[in-house]
């Protein structure tokens, strides 16, 4: 293998082997750091000099055997063509030697090679001494190697031989940057990475070769982001350490356990050296180590060095370094994070100084959202003992939380003894909600019943608790109103679409959460129906937001938020804003964001996207499985569900619907979401009767929670279509007359299911007109699905009225939009009553020359309307529409209507621009 950076040296040892064939020996002393390549430099003379014809004589000295006297000098004598008597003696004769290895050399010129002369027994390096003062005129090159600790100053040897003109000195230094850089070039082929690759490399092995070597082969067998492994460069490191003393390794491993607090001071504390003395020695220690490349600035450049070094103690020593290093860090004043990650890996029970401590470290990791480790922190403060039961409270309470936003199902067995806590007065009345919150999502109402009872007598005298109770009854108002309310205080109503809407602020507590009150606001938007009024101040509370780690209540105000924009009718401004949410490890916090997923599923369902439903609720029911949803499982299940069913995965669907949920979801709002996809399900299979029943008990549920003004799903319009399919239109009709008195079908998505109904039940001559309003209200909201059942509808409408070629158009549109967004059993059934059309024509490529003004008139046209009624909705004569349409026909080579493509009829991919917000209130029917 091919050294870097030792061409000076190579000459030098070329230079001494041709004066030692000319009978002038010399001695070459290879000095360097631990690790630094000086046994390979040694490899490479000792070649060199054999192929010039030198025979070697090799010794290796090693401190095995420093005790074991002449061991180097029987290795050299050994290694002569002729030992003779010299050697059966224990200890080779200095003389003796010094005269065979010079009687040799005269017919045979010696390359005398000996590595590591630092670990000699002090014999053998005398009697080396005594051999290189006397080899002035003999043909023998004596290479030796030695390591200088501190990479500055000379081995003994080399001080016992100063001044000798026949000695010669070598430095063997680490590789430089840009040695490093050329060997990371040859080796690996990095290419353009060679330049940051290469500064990794020498920043972590600060250019010693044997570290290099193993970055090199973690590189060649792992993952190029991280490949720095402990069993590679960590194992290598180890390695280098146990190349000095003990000790040196014993300060090793106090500095991979104090890490970056490990000053020198504290490195000797822990390791019970003195103060004085002790500190000067650890510093001596790290010199040595950043000089062979183990240390960068003081401290270990990766952790997997860390790691491998702190592994070479056992398990309970380890813990021991540990325990101490949390106290001796305590004493200091570190802070408590420090303090508690030595605490948590002393594997002890935790003393009562500690819980503080660990307590501050849990809720400091979990206002950072490093959830696991704040859960590890809370249940080692809540193992200590003995600990007052009001702290102790505290921290269980914490302690849930943490657990709680890993797997919910986890915390479910910390419930019980915080509802013990609270009834015995020990539990913190600000940290009550959040406790109600938890209850509630396992669907533990009357034990939520008692803790409200118990914070609303505790608000009762208290201004800031009293605010708290009120944010929280408001949010309860919409999320469970069956526990809203309930005795509790009364105060004016607030709506951020009021003019005081800047004078209510969060207010803070201790344990409190400040985004409760926003959660109330938005929670009084759902019951008040008003959620269209507002979407630029809900926008504004979600750029305002960072859920993860920032407490329950604001990734509840976020999903609420979220939920208020897919209620006005702004599924892409939900995607936009799930996109920016959502940028942290979904491992860490699982909960929020299987939350966040479930809500871009709907958005997803809401677009007519059913394979990005299917798969993103998918996606939220493995980030958290089921059984741990609680009673919100409804809402990715009722996503799943619906998905499945439009998309014809029907399996799929029934395999869901085979899960029990909780018998309390089905009192919440998040039964509404379960009920109405399962009614979509029971129509799917022609069960009418049993999707009505879904239906109703939809209606009937949104009447129990008192939610008339926003109930979250059509279940009117879900009705109205299966009493027709009853045969009930009386029925039908009378659901679709009360939709349409109600102001939340005044416009979007909910006006245009409305009116599809309205079609069903009306006259054949009027369905085209509620039909072709019906499709540009969900070509608006962005519902694909939807507008393709619109346009089946429309097309039938067409076809009853003997317009075929209207009806030919528009079915092919349907079609069209039905496969595109993956409703496969919709787009079988248009295929089976389209009727036939003309040759089929190419989609031509021209219609990406198509002006603005053209594409939106060939899309009118393709929709279905006459020339009178496209310049009626663009505002231009009927002359220019024909005009229009002559150049689309033209740059499209079609030559008709029926011919124009149906996916003319798609809107441009880009975002849809907002409607205006109304003046009146627009939601989503019910």
């Amino acid at each position: 293998m091919r050294l870097f950076e030792r061409d000076d040296h190579d000459a030098v040892i070329r230079s001494l082997v041709g004066e030692s064939l000319a009978g002038r020996g010399h001695v070459l002393l290879l000095e360097g750091v631990a690790a630094a390549g000086r046994t390979a430099l040694l490899g490479e003379a000792v070649a060199h000099a054999e192929r010039a014809g030198l025979l070697a004589v090799r010794a290796t000295c090693s401190p095995l055997e420093r005790d074991l006297a002449g061991g180097m000098l029987s290795q050299l004598v050994h290694g002569l063509p002729v030992p003779g008597a010299l050697a059966e003696a224990p200890v080779p004769d200095f003389h003796e030697l010094c005269r065979r290895i010079l009687t040799t050399a005269a017919t045979t010129p010696l390359v005398i090679a000996v590595d590591d002369l630092h670990h000699a027994d002090p014999a053998s390096a005398q009697g080396l001494l005594y051999l290189a003062r006397r080899l002035g005129a003999a043909r023998v090159l004596l290479v030796v190697t030695a390591r200088r600790d501190d990479g500055r100053s000379r081995s003994p040897f080399a001080d016992d031989l100063l001044g000798d003109p026949r000695v010669h000195r070598l430095d063997v230094a680490p590789l430089s940057a840009a040695g490093t850089a050329r060997l990371v070039e040859e080796r690996l082929a990095a290419g353009p990475q060679t330049p940051p690759v290469a500064a990794g490399f020498h920043r972590l092995s600060g250019g010693s070769p044997l570290l290099l070597d193993a970055l090199v082969e973690d590189w060649r067998r792992t993952d190029r982001h991280d490949f720095v492994t402990e069993h590679g460069y960590g194992a290598a490191v180890v390695d280098l350490l146990r190349r000095w003393n003990p000790e040196v390794l014993r300060i090793a491993r106090a500095l991979a356990v104090l890490g970056e607090h490990g000053a020198p001071d504290r490195v000797a504390a822990l390791i019970g050296l003195d103060r004085e003395s002790g500190t000067g020695t650890v510093e001596r220690a790290l010199a040595r180590l950043t000089a062979a490349g183990v240390l960068h600035e003081g401290r270990f450049p990766h952790p997997a060095a860390a790691t491998a070094v702190a592994g070479t103690v056992g398990t309970a020593e380890l813990a021991a370094l540990h325990r101490r290093a949390a106290g001796l860090l305590h004493a200091l004043g570190e802070p408590a994070l420090v303090v508690a990650h030595h605490l948590a890996r002393s594997r002890r029970q935790s003393e009562p100084w500690a819980v503080p401590v660990l307590a501050e470290a849990a809720e400091q990791e979990l206002v950072a959202g490093r959830y696991e480790q704040a859960a590890r922190y809370g249940e080692l403060a809540h193992e200590a003992d003995p600990v007052d039961p009001v702290d102790r409270a505290a921290v269980l309470d914490r302690l849930a939380e943490a657990e709680w936003r890993l797997n919910p199902s986890a915390a479910l067995r910390r419930l019980p003894a915080l509802l013990t806590a609270m009834r015995a007065g020990h539990l913190s009345p600000d940290r009550l909600p959040g406790l109600v919150r938890r209850l509630l999502w396992h669907g533990r109402e009357a034990d939520a019943e008692a803790v409200l009872t118990r914070l609303r007598e505790a608000a009762a005298t208290d201004p800031a608790l009293r605010a708290e109770s009120r944010d929280l009854d408001s949010w309860l108002a919409f999320t469970h109103p069956q526990s809203a309310g309930r005795g509790a205080l009364s105060g004016p109503a607030w709506s951020p679409a009021g003019p005081v809407a800047a004078e209510r602020r969060p207010v803070a507590l201790s344990g409190g959460d400040p985004w409760l009150a926003t959660a109330g606001a938005l929670s009084e938007l759902f019951v008040s129906g008003r959620t269209g009024d507002r979407t630029d101040w809900v926008e504004q509370t979600l750029r305002n937001l960072r859920p993860h780690g920032s407490g329950p209540w604001a990734e509840e105000t976020a999903g609420l938020a979220l939920l208020a924009l897919l209620d006005a009718d702004l599924p892409d401004v939900v995607l936009e804003h799930c996109a920016l949410l959502g940028g942290s490890d979904p491992a860490a916090a699982p909960v929020w964001h299987a939350l966040l997923t479930a809500l871009r599923a709907e958005a997803l369902l809401r677009r007519g996207d059913l394979t990005g439903a299917l798969h993103g609720a998918r996606e939220a029911l493995a980030l958290l499985p089921a059984h741990a949803w609680g009673v919100t499982v409804g809402l990715p299940l009722g996503t799943l569900i619906t998905a499945a069913v439009r998309s014809g995965e029907f399996e799929e669907a029934r395999r869901q619907l085979a899960f029990a949920p909780p018998e309390a979801m089905f009192t919440s709002r998040f039964g509404l979401y379960y009920l109405h996809a399962r009614g979509l399900h029971q129509l799917a299979a022609q069960r009418a009767y049993a999707g009505l029943s879904d239906f109703l008990a939809c209606g009937e549920l949104v009447q129990s929670l008192g939610l008339e003004a926003a109930a979250p799903v059509p279940w009117r319009t879900g009705a109205a279509e299966a009493w027709l399919r009853l045969g009930n239109e009386d029925r039908a009709r009378r659901l679709v007359r009360d939709q349409l008195s109600r102001s939340d079908a005044a416009d979007g998505s909910g006006r245009a299911r409305t009116l599809r109904m309205l079609a069903a039940v009306s006259a054949p001559e009027r369905r085209p007109q509620l039909l072709l309003e019906t499709v540009e209200l969900f070509e608006q909201s962005g519902d694909q699905y939807e507008q393709a059942r619109a346009l089946a509808d429309l097309g039938g409408a067409y076809s009853a009225l003997g317009d075929s070629s209207r009806a030919r158009t528009t079915l092919r549109r349907a079609r069209y939009l039905a496969v595109s967004c993956g409703a496969a059993p919709l787009g079988e059934e248009l295929l089976a009553v389209q009727e036939p059309a003309g040759p089929a024509v190419p989609r031509a490529t021209g219609d990406r020359r198509l002006t603005e003004s053209e594409r939106r008139v060939a899309h009118l046209a393709v929709l279905g309307y006459t020339n009178r009624e496209i310049a009626a909705k663009l505002y231009i004569t009927s002359s220019t529409v024909e005009q229009h349409l002559t150049r689309v026909y033209r740059k499209l080579n079609v030559k008709r209507r029926r011919d124009l493509p149906a996916d003319l009829g798609t809107m441009s991919p880009r975002r849809r621009p907002r409607r205006a917000q109304p003046s009146s209130v627009r939601r989503p029917a019910s």
